[in-house]
């Protein structure tokens, strides 16, 4: 008589904690597929930084003014560091604290090259004695000795980038008069005082400049022009009209009455 075996019984199903902790082995193991490549990357470039160190440099830009022999001597610390650790911001940063410089532009060439790009400022005026103003109202540290064809521009108390738009407006207001602005110079209370290049000193104050350089510039080339030789300084700091400066030479035996002799100021 035959009888029936039971038929062994099925694998034991998976228990949720089991499950769990096999989910949580395959993302671990994941993780380190993840990993690999980036650490053998950065040891590859490690490697290779060892291996290609900068032998050149390659350095231009306009030096009228900047010492070149003196950037290149700068530069020369960096020939034989790596070509990936270069420490491009350091370098840059060195390079700007040249009192002539304006920007500066580091770029790797490969493989063993960088290329460095320097613009120097522009002067557009004196600040003082020892200092100069850029076209992008910088001032700057300077030897003003072979400048002093450029104009001054110095404020006390205002921005230097406000003090240039002011000698700019200023200037574009006479040339219509066929003028030229040789100094501009704010005080500390914020008053402007302005000289042109044939030596004629105008006071302007703190408000309405607008209005007080159209009221001169009506009547420059009918009144003031004319007399410019016998005028020390003018003052428009007065609500209705302005007052006259004579020189000293030219009052000796007359007054201001026949000076101007009956005209309309």
């Amino acid at each position: 008589m035959f009888r029936f075996r039971k038929k062994a019984t099925q694998a034991k199903r998976k228990t949720p904690a089991s499950q769990a902790s096999s989910f949580e082995w395959r993302k671990s193991y994941n993780w380190v597929f993840l990993l690999l490549p980036i650490m053998l990357g950065g040891y590859y470039l490690y490697q290779m930084d060892e291996l290609l160190p900068i032998r050149s440099i390659q350095l231009s830009g306009s030096f009228e003014n900047l010492d070149q022999g003196e950037v290149e001597q700068a530069l020369q610390q960096y020939i034989g560091q790596g070509f990936f650790s270069l420490d491009i911001h350091q370098l840059q940063q060195l390079l700007h604290q040249k009192p002539w410089t304006e920007s500066v532009s580091v770029r790797r060439v490969w493989p063993d090259k960088i290329r460095v790009t320097i613009t120097e400022k522009k002067p557009v005026a004196r600040w003082d004695e020892r200092h100069l103003l850029s076209d992008s109202a910088s001032v700057y540290l300077a030897d003003t000795s072979g400048f002093a064809h450029l104009p001054i521009v110095h404020a006390d108390s205002h921005q230097p980038a406000w003090a240039l738009r002011q000698f700019h407006a200023l200037e574009a207001r006479f040339e219509r008069v066929d003028e030229r602005l040789l100094a501009l110079r704010v005080d500390s209370r914020g008053a402007l005082d302005i000289e042109l290049i044939n030596g004629l000193q105008i006071k302007l104050g703190r408000s309405d400049i607008e209005r007080k350089i159209e009221r001169l510039t009506s009547i420059y080339l009918q009144q003031i022009l004319p007399r410019r030789e016998q005028i020390q300084r003018l003052d428009l700091r007065y609500s209705n009209g302005f007052a006259v400066a004579w020189k000293q030479e030219v009052l000796q035996g007359r007054d201001k009455a026949s000076i101007w002799s009956n005209s309309n100021v």
